[in-house]
């Protein structure tokens, strides 16, 4: 279960954009996938700081939370979004207006003189624009699920074509599209989805993520 957001009690924090990247994340640290070095799931703490818009004012907040000096290290991960190079910005923008040291680079981890580590990453782990959801549709676990994520392809292709259905967010509509089709995970948010079985922890698309933990956290020394 989720820690509560306004109680630190590990020394390493990955601050996150919404409850789905919440859980996404609390299930991939306690994955098969990561359990060989059981400080992924025991010593990583996920809080979810809502939206973009409101990470300024959760990282000033969590300065005064108890516990807070006792941390080590903290990253945030959020969306890439239209614009990866306008996101990096953003995040090492808000780190910085919070007191918070910060590379403008995504996935590298910066000191500060008290000996904090910090660091920010984004979805989908490939230095391009794009959503947590965009990673999901290359990492879902059914072995053909290439072969149905083109079928849900046209599907959607024909909606618009034939009934002028118009897809702001055409991953978001294709990755609920194919978890719906299951009735595995129908009715399933992304983050219960991933504890049920949607995705492959194992697959290479994740070691991005599992490098940069690993790393700033300190994960396998």
């Amino acid at each position: 279960m989720p820690i509560e957001r306004k109680t630190i009690v590990k020394p390493y924090l990955l601050l996150c954009e919404g409850r789905d990247a919440e859980g996404f994340l609390i299930n991939y640290l306690g994955s098969k996938a990561l359990a060989k070095d059981q400080r992924f799931s025991n010593e990583i703490q996920v809080l979810d700081f809502g939206g973009n818009e409101n990470l300024s004012n959760f990282l000033m907040s969590l300065k005064n939370m108890d516990r807070f000096d006792q941390v080590t290290s903290m990253a945030v991960i959020r969306d890439a979004e239209k614009d990866y190079s306008k996101a990096c910005q953003e995040v090492s923008g808000s780190l910085r207006k919070c007191g918070f040291i910060s590379s403008e680079k995504c996935g590298v981890w910066s000191h500060d003189d008290k000996g904090l580590k910090v660091g920010f990453v984004l979805f989908p782990l490939n230095s391009c624009a794009g959503t947590l959801e965009d990673l999901c549709l290359r990492i879902l676990s059914e072995n053909n699920f290439k072969d149905i994520l083109s079928s849900i392809d046209l599907f959607l292709k024909a909606m618009e074509t034939s009934y002028e259905r118009g897809y702001r967010r055409k991953h978001k509509n294709k990755l609920h599209t194919y978890l719906s089709s299951s009735d595995e995970y129908v009715t399933m948010p992304l983050g219960l989805a991933s504890s049920a079985g949607a995705f492959d922890w194992d697959s290479s698309e994740l070691e991005p993520l599992k490098c940069f933990l690993a790393d700033g956290f300190s994960v396998g020394d």
